[in-house]
């Protein structure tokens, strides 16, 4: 996995109630509560929010309107540590759920990556659809190779679609030099 870690800054609104001695540490949590184990098209996966930059804020108030006066919008800058695969990445990956059509497996906070059959078994590793095992896998011909639920596998990306939830998927295979599932 390929981590970066990249300077970003969020404008974060503060209640009336929330200013006081305690403005900065009110911050920090509110920051943290809102960037972290958060997912950006632009960014990728925010896992860690640090290097909270609180000595220079400049609040704004906001105008009332139709809307509760008092609040303040202060632009925080940080530090993250972010994650963003892209196509071609080599990611280690465990198996959650194999079926015939495939398999889904999961690369740390990246939890969808579908392996289609096509992208599964070729004429080297001689991969079949095993219905009749307990439980159900991958298996080669000959059963030196088993890809079932759990397995550890080396994958490449060949497809990515990021998104600003949590569901971001891809699509992997296994059929290169030195993927596929790894010996634990």
């Amino acid at each position: 996995m390929f981590f970066h870690i990249k300077k970003l800054s969020k404008n974060l609104s503060v209640d009336p109630k929330d200013y006081g001695p305690q403005l900065t540490e009110t911050i920090k949590r509110k920051l943290t509560m809102e960037v972290e184990n958060t997912c950006s098209e632009k960014h990728g996966f925010i896992l860690k929010a640090f290097n909270i930059d609180i000595e220079r804020l400049e609040g704004r108030i906001n105008p009332t309107g139709m809307h509760p006066g008092g609040t303040a919008v202060f632009k925080v800058p940080y530090d993250a540590i972010v994650f963003k695969p892209f196509r071609g990445e080599v990611l280690n990956a465990i198996v959650k759920t194999s079926a015939q059509q495939g398999l889904f497996a999961f690369c740390g906070p990246l939890q969808q990556v579908f392996i289609a059959k096509t992208n599964l078994s070729n004429e080297d590793n001689k991969l079949l659809w095993n219905a009749d095992a307990s439980p159900p896998c991958w298996m080669s011909e000959d059963q030196r190779i088993i890809i079932r639920d759990g397995s550890q596998l080396r994958v490449r990306i060949i497809g990515i679609r990021m998104s600003s939830d949590l569901t971001t998927s891809a699509v992997g295979t296994i059929l290169d030099d030195y993927l596929g599932p790894i010996d634990s």
